[in-house]
This record gives structure tokens, C-alpha cells and sequence, in this order.
């Protein structure tokens, strides 16, 4: 596989993590898939690492990460499996794009792939929204470049933790291990967190409305999920809240990110979301 330092591969591999007990898992990956279809602008193949066999789309490649067990930690998210992914014996790809299942992919990605891969760090990551660390929901990943962080914790290292997942250790690897160097960051435009745009939006409308709309990607972290974000009852409740803050139109274009991911698919057999 062509490992140019700067290159987009022909056929641009694209991971996700499917892990744990989330009943919606399928749903989420089904619609991801759905959503690179439509703005993803090359070939491209989804692989979803998963500890249990899924109903998927064929078009959607399986890999089983069970074994994965040297990765569980008491105490840790499901998601720290994510750390898998630098150990270059588990995913086999020069370099590859990764992404979160809570997301919604709101336009053309030509922008942000052209520009992670013209990067020259090993690993680019979206920079935190609450501090300076990191957010793993988007990531550009140079297979075995920083093994480092996979070994880290093999080996049992610790770190003070805000949260107790992957994206707080990589940071602390990356600090203590002085690998800040191969590691760079998304423009902080290109992904943005659905709930700190509502939190802005409470304060600055129009500046609310222009980060989504500035965005290729809005992450959904912590609650609400899409599934609850897009549903009749949170977006009530949502429309109350911007009335009594004074914005008579709503602050945020859900309508637009609702239909960015209901109208990405369904589940296999079942019936496409209206």
C-alpha cells in the first residue's frame, strides 16, 4: 500500500468502533456509511471494529476487535478499545481516517481529507472544546507512528484523568513521552460540538448558527445523541429554551442536521426514515 507521506490513498480507508452494550450501534454505523456516500469525494471503504458480529450493510467491512481484552481496565470507557488502533499489528492500513459513530457528517469532506493527509504528523486530532487537550472523534491516523500511546498502557501506565477514556490518555502520552511533535490538530472549524454551538447560542445566535454552518463535521458527545437530539420531544424543548432567551427563529439549523442523518439510511430491511 502506497505510504506517501502526503498522500490521499485511491481507495481512502475510513475505521470506526462499534463496542459495548449501545443498542443502536447498527443504526449509527449504517447511517455513517450512508453519510460518507453522499459526501465523502473519492472511493472509499468503511471497516467497523466491532466486538460482536453486526447486521450491517455488505458494503460495510466487519473486523473483530474481541480479543482486544489487553484494553479493558476497570474503571475505563468501552471506547478506550479506540487505542487499538495504533498498535500497527490491528489495523493494517498505511494511513487511515477514523471517526466516531455520534456524529453527523453535514457536507463535502474534500477539504478536511485533503488536508489531514497533507499533513505530516503521525496523528491529527480535533483539538479539545473545554481545554487543551484532545477530542478522538475525528482522527488521521499513520500506522505503528505512535505505537507509543498503544504501549503506554499495555504496560499499565496512569494519568490524571478528566475523563476516564482514550482521548485524556493519548494526551498524556503525547505529554509525557515528549511526542508533541507527531501530533496535529484539525482547524478547530472543521468539527465542531453540537452541545457546546447550544451553549454559544444561548449567548451569540448568529455566531452559533455560523460555527454549524461552517462545520463538515458536528460532534455529538455525551447526551444528547442524535437519536434523542433529532427527536419531536428535545427539539420542543429546544425551541422553548431559544423563545425565552429572546430568538424568535431557532438558533441552531436542526432541520438540516436531522435530515443529514435521517435521510442516511436504515437499518438493513428496514424501511428509510421519512
Amino acid at each position: 500500500m502506497d505510504d506517501d507521506a502526503t498522500s490521499v490513498p485511491a481507495s481512502l480507508p475510513v475505521v470506526c468502533l462499534a463496542v459495548g452494550e449501545f443498542d443502536l450501534a447498527e443504526l449509527y454505523v449504517t447511517r455513517l456509511h450512508a453519510m460518507l456516500v453522499r459526501n465523502c469525494p473519492q472511493p472509499f471503504e468503511l471497516y467497523c471494529y466491532t466486538d460482536r458480529p453486526r447486521r450491517l450493510p455488505a458494503a460495510v467491512v466487519q473486523r473483530d476487535c474481541a480479543g482486544w481484552t489487553e484494553l479493558t481496565r476497570p474503571g475505563m470507557r468501552p471506547t478506550t478499545r479506540k487505542l487499538g488502533l495504533f498498535n500497527p499489528g490491528y489495523v493494517e492500513f498505511a494511513r487511515f481516517l477514523y471517526l466516531d459513530l455520534s456524529l453527523v457528517i453535514r457536507g463535502d469532506m474534500a477539504a478536511l481529507i485533503t488536508q489531514a493527509f497533507a499533513r505530516p504528523e503521525d496523528l491529527l486530532i480535533v483539538p479539545h472544546w473545554a481545554n487543551d487537550g484532545y477530542n478522538s472523534s475525528v482522527m488521521c491516523i499513520r500506522r505503528g507512528g505512535l505505537r507509543p500511546i498503544y504501549d503506554a498502557f499495555v504496560a499499565g501506565e496512569h494519568f490524571d484523568q478528566r475523563v476516564p477514556g482514550d482521548q485524556d490518555f493519548i494526551r498524556g502520552v503525547v505529554l509525557r513521552h515528549h511526542l508533541q511533535r507527531q501530533v496535529g490538530l484539525f482547524p478547530a472549524h472543521q468539527v465542531v460540538s453540537f452541545k457546546k454551538t447550544i451553549q454559544l447560542g444561548r449567548r451569540d445566535a448568529a455566531a452559533a448558527r455560523q460555527r454549524i454552518e461552517g462545520a463538515t463535521i458536528v460532534k455529538f458527545h455525551g447526551v444528547p445523541k442524535m437519536h434523542e437530539a433529532f427527536g419531536l420531544r428535545y427539539q420542543l424543548r429546544m425551541r422553548v429554551e431559544e423563545l425565552l432567551h429572546g430568538n424568535l427563529r431557532p438558533v441552531l439549523p436542526i432541520a438540516d442536521l436531522r435530515r443529514q442523518w435521517l435521510h442516511a439510511g436504515a437499518l438493513p430491511g428496514q424501511p428509510r426514515s421519512a
